[in-house]
């Protein structure tokens, strides 16, 4: 019957619905094409510097169409040592046969999906040349968990390229050292923007006759947050998980609750926040000595992963909101086996 009553209401209400508010396709003719940029090539870690968005203008004229130029200065080296890579160099050891070398290609395959994270592509032979570049490291393995720890790490990082290149061990000069022996490098680049297949074009380069190529190119884009939870403020994105040091000899650390992944409990810090709510409850029923109970006012929710396998939910409680900068706990290892966090946020009761 109610519903009965409520569909004649609806329809007598469409007339105030206002039209679609579709895109305006014709605007990006008007606009500049996005600044692609590409992560350095033979370098073992980059910070780029933090750019100011420009300031939001009223819309009165249409932008200039003038693009940035981005192209880099050639310059001959002087033959210093470079630092040396981690990976594998295949014999021979030409670009050729690091491009086909199914070693390489195979840790790129057989690695890991982060939790977390979406693939966006496997095993391509180009780097990222995209939008908000936000650095670059290098690895001592393969490994996209570590890869993207450093992406949850950085605020604002929404996908990550982890890849293999073949940089030289000595810095080309065209007349003492052109073509020097190879070194293999895991790299593992950050961005602040969507990132596609597509967008996988740096094939590397020429230092005078020494080529720069890559392999092994992976790509994942950072999951969407989970949802807002009764009671609490939230989610923060956490680099890890909180490790909370004692606040004026207080510890402010009330436990844990681990939830393992069955058909009836997924990842939903909805779980955390009941278990936040249930201690307060007992602690208050259990008081201290003195009549006073710790209040649960603050929860870390992150998947524990082993062996890159996720377990289940894991609950931080505590009687104090901590800032991100605590969440430095990433994991840890016992015997052969890999434990790991991802997928870390924090909630605030109201």
């Amino acid at each position: 019957m109610r519903s009965a009553l409520v569909l004649p209401a609806l329809a007598g209400l469409t007339l105030a619905i206002p039209k679609p508010q579709l895109t305006d396709i014709e605007v990006l003719d008007k606009l500049p094409d996005p600044v692609l940029v590409s992560a350095p090539l033979a370098v073992t870690k980059d910070d780029p510097p933090d750019v100011d968005a420009p300031p939001i203008q009223p819309i009165t004229t249409p932008p200039s169409n003038r693009k940035r130029d981005v192209s880099l200065e050639r310059r001959d080296g002087n033959c210093a040592p470079q630092p040396s890579g981690s990976g594998p160099v295949p014999s021979p050891d030409t670009a050729e046969a690091f491009k086909s070398s199914s070693q390489l290609q195979a840790f790129a395959t057989n690695a890991p999906q982060p939790d977390g994270y979406s693939t966006v592509f496997t095993n391509l032979d180009g780097s990222l040349s995209a939008s908000n570049y936000m650095g670059l490291y290098t690895q001592t393995s393969y490994d996209t968990l570590t890869c993207v720890q450093k992406c949850d790490a950085t605020p604002g990082c929404l996908a990550v390229n982890l890849y293999i290149e073949r940089d030289p061990t000595l810095d080309p000069n065209s007349a003492d050292c052109p073509n020097p022996p190879s070194t293999t490098n895991y790299k593992c680049t950050l961005w602040g923007a969507p990132v596609v297949a597509e967008e996988a074009t740096n094939k590397g380069q020429w230092r005078d006759q020494f080529q720069v190529v890559i392999t092994g190119s992976n790509a994942y884009s950072k999951n969407a947050p989970p949802p807002s939870v009764d009671w609490f403020d939230g989610p923060t994105g956490l680099g890890g998980a909180i490790n909370a040091p004692s606040d004026n000899g207080k510890n402010t650390y009330l436990g844990s609750q681990f939830f393992p992944f069955n058909q009836g409990q997924g990842y939903d810090p909805q779980t955390c926040a009941n278990a936040c709510n249930i201690q307060t409850g007992y602690n208050k029923r259990h008081p201290n000595a003195d009549g006073t109970y710790d209040t649960c006012v603050f929860f870390d929710a992150y998947v524990l992963s082993q062996n890159a396998i996720p377990q289940g939910l894991y609950c931080s409680l505590y009687s104090k909101t901590w800032a991100p900068s605590y969440a430095t706990n990433t994991g840890q290892f016992r015997g052969n086996d890999r434990y790991t966090v991802s997928r870390s946020y924090s909630y605030s009761l109201h």
